[in-house]
C-alpha cells in the first residue's frame, strides 16, 4: 500500500497568500478611502511590497496602466494622487492587462453608479430633497474591479 505524505509542497499556496495580502490591502484603502477620502502612503507601498512575493515576479509593465489617471489627473482633475499611486501598485502585482481589465472595469462600475445616483437626484429633486454635490471615492469600484479581472483571467 502507498502512502501519501501530507506535507506535500504546494505552490499555489503562495499565489493564495499573495492574493489574500493584496485584497487586504486594497480593501483597507478601500474603507479609507470612503471615508475620508484619502488612502495613506503606506498602502500603496504595502502593495508594492506584495509584489515582491514568490512565485510570480514583479510587473513593471503594469505601472503604465496608472499613467491615464495620471495625465487626467493632472489636466482635468478629479482623480486623487493616492487613486493614482494605488493603481500604480496594482500593476506591480497583476501586470498591465489584469490591471487594465480590472481598471475599467472599476470605471465602467463607477459610470454606472454616477447614472444611478443621477437619476435618483432628479426624482428626489421633484419631491423637493435637496442634495449635494459629492465627488465618488474609486477604491472601492478598484477593489471590485480587481476582483472581477482576478476571476477573469484564471
Amino acid at each position: 500500500m502507498l502512502k501519501i505524505n501530507c506535507m506535500v509542497y504546494k505552490p499555489y499556496r503562495h499565489c493564495e497568500i499573495r492574493l489574500t495580502l493584496f485584497f487586504l490591502v486594497l480593501s483597507l484603502a478601500a474603507v479609507s478611502d470612503i471615508r475620508k477620502r484619502m488612502i495613506p502612503d503606506w498602502m500603496p507601498l504595502l502593495i508594492a511590497g506584495v509584489s515582491l512575493l514568490p512565485p510570480e515576479s514583479v510587473y513593471l509593465k503594469g505601472l503604465l496602466v496608472a499613467l491615464p489617471l495620471l495625465v487626467a489627473g493632472i489636466t482635468v482633475g478629479g482623480i486623487g494622487g493616492g487613486d493614482i499611486k494605488l493603481t500604480g501598485a496594482c500593476g506591480l502585482v497583476f501586470g498591465f492587462e489584469r490591471t487594465l481589465a480590472g481598471l475599467l472595469m472599476a470605471l465602467s462600475l463607477l459610470l454606472l453608479f454616477h447614472v444611478v445616483r443621477q437619476c435618483i437626484r432628479k426624482i428626489r429633486k421633484l419631491n423637493c430633497v435637496a442634495e449635494k454635490e459629492q465627488e465618488y471615492p474609486l477604491v472601492p469600484f478598484l477593489l471590485v474591479g480587481m476582483v472581477i479581472s482576478v476571476f477573469m483571467f484564471l
